[in-house]
């Protein structure tokens, strides 16, 4: 990571600086100008904690600011959100609701009340949810996918190839820590697939739905027998126990078809333990290394495929 002197201050300095424009907007402020569109978003926060606040370009005129904790909120942590500004409502961005969030016009509001407003998400990163400095990162992403973070928080990206992960994955925890950014940043009816190279049949499989904040979820385990799907509590496989530890449930589609599947998770703000449970489901299906895993993707309807998925992911193609 860049060092403070090569930054130009702390992270909230850089998120608060005004430029020497007519609007004199703090740096926070002028994330979503023009070239955006309607469901672009940049969070920012502490990975290792689940907190941040998100950014969205709503419709053409407006950016929303919300409050995600994945800790969950104190009475007085929501006291000191009001005081500083925020409100808990529907913010109309977002499937989940209601949320923590303020808002402001992104091309007519200027001086005073943007200092205001960029002082009210500093404070709600900063001394409301406690993310220290060193642990913000940023992810940037819209319907489509994955785009440059902010210049000013370049040092910031958390997109893997950005923050200096190796060109190939063998590590689980490394893995765990890419399949995260993928999925968060996946595009709109999309889907990416990991497959064993020594076992072709066992997969772990996500695809997100269009504009609804859900992802569809499957892990195909060649040993799990449609006619006859393990139930907790019963007499059941060490491998079939692991499944149900890590949150998976055994599901038929046909008579002759069954997966496993951690149902449709909203994942519109974060994706939570998913990359975690995927990882875990490949090691538990046997799994030895992500060295032995390969990826596909594919895009619904005449939009183009994701093509950064391996680079991100540190995977070889099928």
């Amino acid at each position: 990571m860049n060092s403070i002197a090569e930054t130009g201050g702390s992270v909230w300095d850089v998120l608060a600086r005004a430029h020497s424009t007519a609007d004199g907007a703090p740096e926070v402020t002028r994330f979503f100008g023009d070239g955006y569109d309607a469901g672009d978003r940049i969070r920012l926060g502490d990975p290792a904690t689940g907190a941040y606040v998100m950014l969205s370009r709503f419709m053409d005129r407006y950016v929303v600011a919300e409050i995600f904790d994945a800790r969950g909120l104190s009475g007085d942590q929501e006291e000191r959100l009001k005081a500083l500004g925020w409100a808990l409502e529907s913010s109309g961005t977002s499937p989940i609701m209601p949320t923590w969030c303020i808002s402001w016009t992104w091309y007519a509001e200027e001086g005073e009340f943007l200092t205001g407003r960029a002082e009210s998400v500093i404070s709600a990163l900063r001394d409301v949810l406690a993310v220290e400095e060193d642990r913000v990162r940023c992810w940037a992403w819209g319907d489509d996918g994955p785009f440059a973070v902010p210049y000013a928080l370049r040092h910031r990206d958390e997109r893997p190839s950005r923050r200096g992960a190796a060109e190939e994955c063998t590590d689980w925890a490394d893995l765990c820590r890419r399949l995260d950014w993928v999925l968060q940043t996946l595009p709109t009816g999309a889907a990416v697939l990991i497959r064993d190279s020594a076992q072709p049949r066992t997969t772990v499989q996500f695809m997100t739905h269009s504009h609804n904040g859900t992802i569809a979820t499957s892990a195909l385990d060649p040993e799990l027998d449609p006619a006859s799907l393990p139930q907790p509590g019963e007499k059941i496989t060490d491998r079939e126990r692991r499944m149900f530890e890590i949150g998976w449930r055994p599901q038929q589609h046909y008579p002759d078809v069954a997966d496993w599947t951690l149902g449709e998770p909203v994942v519109w703000a974060d994706t939570g333990p998913l990359a975690e449970q995927a990882v875990e489901a490949l090691r538990a299906l046997g799994c030895a290394s992500p060295a032995e895993l390969r990826f596909s993707t594919f895009r619904n309807g005449p939009r183009e495929d994701p093509d950064h998925i391996g680079v991100e992911l540190g995977l070889w193609p099928e």
